[in-house]
């Protein structure tokens, strides 16, 4: 699917079509195109985003949109305002003294704290139309990169093994499938003066794992170490638990490989001036760290 110009994608919004407005690219995100739009009448401001082209190959857009509509409807999210699946336009709700949060700012207590309840609360009052928990993420990603005839680090036959354990050891356990973001990307979360946060950008949800966005959002934000994971499992658990510290450990793995394999698929495939390549390597280097640890096999024994 091209692209739609910007002036284009406006004028098939019947409630902004024709309008006076102030259009402002917005220089975030690397998939799709973003755009403020402000008018010059009454000062409204909205939030227009154009899918990227390509991205349909990748993300399921008819869940995105129910992920949008749920997610909104719980505060969580912002409102979904206007929707054309045909040309990829989406306009929401403007969110007025929000900005995105930086690794520095999930550093703060209560702005963890609030990601974090926002979570809970998505978890425990929504479902998606598909299950798609990390495993799967994972396949879908490595079989697409097989076809395409795509390289992959020297050890990544290990990388599998290992993901092989992590999976028998989970499914054993047993997964509880809720409505998840499957992203983590930072700047996904917001927050505002008072520190109230809004999750945007559901374009990855599907039924998976809870403790997966728990793992996304301590591995976006470096939350490794005993002590912060320990806070992470209090704070959406109420008490800490042995068992879910050992499933973020091995999800920390898998997760990397499956964000290494989506990198590798954008070093192959995206416009965008960005290094791909190498931020995929960074990628699988964290998932090889969390594979070697001794704390790996301990986890596999005790999820």
């Amino acid at each position: 699917m091209s692209t739609i110009a910007i002036e284009a994608a406006i004028a098939k919004v019947d409630f902004l079509a024709g309008q006076p407005l102030r259009v402002e690219r917005i220089a975030a995100g690397i998939t799709n195109l973003n755009w403020r739009l402000t008018h010059a009448d009454n000062g409204e401001v909205f939030f227009l985003k154009i899918h990227g082209p390509g991205t349909e190959s990748f993300i399921d857009r008819k869940v995105a949109h129910e992920a949008a509509l749920k997610v909104g409807s719980t505060g969580v999210g912002p409102q979904l305002l206007f929707y054309d699946p045909v040309d990829g336009i989406e306009i929401y709700e403007y969110l007025h003294g929000f900005k995105s949060c930086s690794v520095r700012d999930t550093q703060h207590p209560t702005i963890r704290e609030n990601i974090i309840r926002a979570y809970k609360q998505v978890h425990s009052t929504q479902q998606l139309a598909i299950a798609k928990d990390g495993f799967a993420q994972l396949d879908q990603h490595l079989a697409r990169l097989r076809t395409m005839g795509a390289e992959f680090p020297h050890d990544f036959e290990h990388m599998l093994w290992q993901r092989e354990r992590a999976e028998r050891a989970v499914r054993a356990s047993g997964i509880d499938y809720v409505a998840c973001f499957n992203d983590g990307y930072v700047s996904n979360y917001m927050f505002d003066d008072r520190l109230d946060v809004k999750i945007i950008d559901w374009e990855y949800a599907a039924n998976n794992d809870p403790y997966w966005d728990l793992t996304m959002f301590s591995w976006e934000n470096f939350f490794y170490d005993p002590k912060n994971r320990r806070e992470v499992i209090e704070i959406y658990e109420g008490h800490y638990r042995e068992d879910i510290a050992a499933r973020l450990h091995l999800y920390t793995g898998v997760a990397s490989v499956v964000w290494g394999l989506w990198a590798t698929y954008q070093s192959m495939t995206s416009s965008i001036p960005f290094d791909f390549g190498k931020y995929a390597d960074l990628i699988f280097a964290r998932g090889r760290l969390a594979m070697l640890m001794p704390e790996w096999d301990i986890a596999l024994s005790s999820v």
